[in-house]
């Protein structure tokens, strides 16, 4: 997945640029006098935003919608236009038309000049932001364009103000056209400053994109990187889906290519990717050469190359033939070291960190399936999009009677967004199936970040409750065939007074267990459930023979529901257990997961608190779980000052334990948790 925001803005020499009065935007410098286009895009753009119902700029953003956008979860953020659009990472690209030949007049070198002047000066100041990764300027005969990228959305409008300060082309270019590409939560912060610069938004396809690590080169080194810009008119984007997932997938191997990935405004795709020289660029094309499909669901509309004049002299006899423009590096820098040897992982692969099976996040989403075949069809589309998600660490289809369950589970809640935009791609099950119940479960730290996400699907918010104990795996980077086995046991708290010790007491007999991938419980209100994962159905008896002596959480909290799910061989193991304890059994359909159990390796625990028990810190856990609660249905706005005063309180009064008025306390919260739990009326999960 690409972090960076690209910023495709293209001139023309020979019109006046003038400040926007109407705007405090730091580009407008760039726009004003393209009168036609601007008119155009505004237009365009207007059309959208009434579609969506949502305000172009300004404070009016701030909706109920707004709080999924923050998300990630992408509305529409690209202005349709039938103009040609011209790309780069989120970077601001800038082309500029420069009178050549025989006809050059006297005026038009002083143009010329003029603009090689600005350009100079814009890159010596850009060289100073820290958020800028690459910054250059490419000319194609009479048209310039600035090839630059930089981290994030407000990097990006860091270096627009910047260019504020340095003034205009003074009357030597006009912008002919400009873009942001990356990712649609960064987009969203930029969407005021698109509209009044007339920009272009295109937004990622994160599961077709990746970005190979690179150092951060402590001094500017003159830009080398090569870079490809090819335009597509989109004509199937179903078929489309898959078709540049295993393009990704196939570059991903080149040891020479830095990026590569797709972003899309309405029907118009962009295949962004840079290279290390003009060979990585001649082995890219060889590599996918032979690649079929594409032609299928897209039609090219135009290409480009560029880079240094070195590099781009041993592309002009390939982009003649492929009727490519070649752009030559004109100036720049970059703030990348480059290893000339970049090391290629597969799309999928995960790096172990000791807390990924700790903090990572998982999605509960049961359906009721009315359609079996139109529903399967759409399962299979869902899960082969799924797979080439990096930050998916299992996906399965579980399935009892006509109820389907999503089994899944990704590395934070990054990755659940990037998920959810994704099937948003897809689509949804059409009238297939029908979502009943969906919920999120993860440390409190993450669900913050899909509070929004939840709040428009109706999902309830369970947050890590315990610590948890997670055994070392294997990660694939291709994926294997989803053989986890996973218990479901939700509890309802009678009692609050000894849930914690009980809870502590499981995590610490489970870790004993050889063949448990993971163990912790969370919590919504008074509900807790138990997230467990096991490599067979008999490590699933071994785990209930070992717990049952320990029956002190029945005393404080009662099951209410029970299910297993694992592939149909272990649920026939389990089934005659099932059967005893009342629980629902669900068999793999079909699925992956990215890791595999090592073998003889111990189980590592993984605190989620300080072991500081006093009462102050009860306190202090109880406040913090009803405040995510509240926040969740908006009620979370003064609970700072508040807990700051109560906490002021406490200490004048050295509060080290009591128990009845912090069980009084918590009986409280609990309160508050079943409140938030009744979630607003649910929509359909895209």
């Amino acid at each position: 997945m690409l972090r960076t925001l690209l910023v495709v803005a293209v001139l023309n020499l020979g019109s006046t640029l003038v400040l926007n009065e109407n705007s405090g935007s730091p580009v407008q410098a760039l726009t004003k006098g393209n009168t036609t286009q601007a008119e155009e895009r505004a237009e365009t753009e207007a059309e959208e935003v009434s579609d969506t119902g949502t305000e172009p700029e300004g404070e009016e953003m701030l909706s109920d919608e707004t709080e999924v956008q923050e998300d990630g979860v992408d509305e529409d953020l690209s202005p349709q236009s039938d103009e040609d659009p011209s790309d780069e990472k989120l970077d601001p690209e800038q082309t500029v038309d420069v009178p050549a030949g025989a006809a050059v007049s006297a005026a038009a070198e002083s143009e010329d000049a003029r603009a090689t002047t600005v350009m100079k000066k814009y890159v010596e100041s850009t060289k100073a932001e820290k958020g800028c990764l690459w910054y250059a300027w490419d000319r194609a005969g009479d048209k310039l364009f600035c090839n630059e990228a930089y981290e994030d959305a407000q990097a990006v409008l860091t270096h627009m103000k910047n260019l504020e300060k340095l003034g205009d082309f003074n009357g030597a270019a006009k912008l002919a056209q400009i873009e942001f590409h990356g990712q649609s939560v960064e987009l969203e912060k930029l969407r005021t400053t698109a509209a009044a610069v007339n920009a272009r938004l295109f937004t990622e396809d994160q599961g077709a994109s990746f970005m190979h690590p690179v150092g951060a080169a402590e001094a500017c080194t003159p830009s080398t990187l090569c870079t490809v810009h090819a335009y597509y008119d989109l004509m199937d984007e179903n078929k489309a889906e898959p078709v540049l997932a295993d393009l990704a997938a196939k570059t991903k191997t080149e040891r020479g290519c830095l990026y590569y990935g797709w972003t899309k405004a309405g029907d118009t795709l962009f295949c962004r990717e840079g290279y290390l020289d003009s060979g990585a660029v001649l082995a890219h094309l060889s590599n996918v050469a032979s690649f079929v499909g594409l032609s299928d669901c897209t039609k090219l509309r135009r290409l480009e190359l560029h880079g240094p004049p070195a590099e781009i002299a041993k592309l002009r006899e390939t982009a003649q033939q492929m009727g490519a423009e070649c752009f030559e590096r004109v100036s720049g820098f970059q703030r990348l070291e480059l290893d000339s040897a970049v090391k290629a992982s597969a799309v999928g692969g995960v790096i172990l960190d000791p807390a990924v099976l700790r903090d990572f996040c998982s999605i509960h989403a049961y359906y009721k399936v009315s359609n079996e075949e139109a529903a399967k069809r759409l399962i299979k589309s869902f899960e082969d999009r799924t797979k080439a998600e990096k930050g998916c660490l299992w996906y399965a289809w579980d399935r009892a009677e006509d109820k389907f369950f999503c089994n899944e589970a990704y590395i934070n809640a990054e990755a659940v967004l990037a998920h959810v935009q994704h099937l948003e791609g897809v689509g949804s099950f059409d009238g297939a199936a029908k979502l009943t119940e969906i919920e999120f479960h993860g440390p409190a730290a993450e669900l913050e970040k899909v509070m929004g996400t939840a709040k428009k699907l109706g999902a309830s918010l369970f947050a890590l409750e315990s610590d948890v104990n997670f055994r070392l795996v294997d990660f694939c980077s291709e994926g294997k065939p989803a053989d986890l086995c996973t218990m479901h046991a939700y509890y309802k708290v009678a009692d609050e007074s000894g849930v914690n010790d009980a809870l502590a007491e499981l995590v610490k007999l489970s870790r004993a267990e050889e063949s448990c991938i993971y163990y912790g419980w969370t919590r919504a209100g008074s509900k807790l459930f138990c997230r467990e994962g096991y490599t067979s159905a008999d490590a699933i008896l071994a785990h209930i023979e070992n717990v049952s002596a320990c029956g002190d959480l029945t005393k404080f909290a009662k099951p209410y529901r029970i299910e297993f799910h694992g592939p149909k061989a272990e649920i026939a193991k389990l089934q005659g257990t099932a059967d005893k304890m009342g629980a629902f059994c669900f068999s793999r359909q079909s699925g992956f997961q990215h890791f595999q159990a090592k073998t003889s390796t111990p189980s590592c625990p993984l605190p989620l608190r300080s072991s500081n028990d006093d009462g102050l810190e009860h306190l202090k856990k109880q406040f913090l779980r009803v405040a995510v609660m509240l926040k969740y249905v908006g009620l979370g706005g003064h609970m700072l000052e508040i807990f700051l005063a109560l906490l002021g309180k406490l200490a004048k009064r050295r509060l080290t334990t009591v128990p009845r008025w912090m069980n009084l306390l918590a009986s409280l919260m609990i309160v508050f948790g079943q409140l938030a739990e009744r979630p607003p009326r649910r929509c359909r999960l895209q």
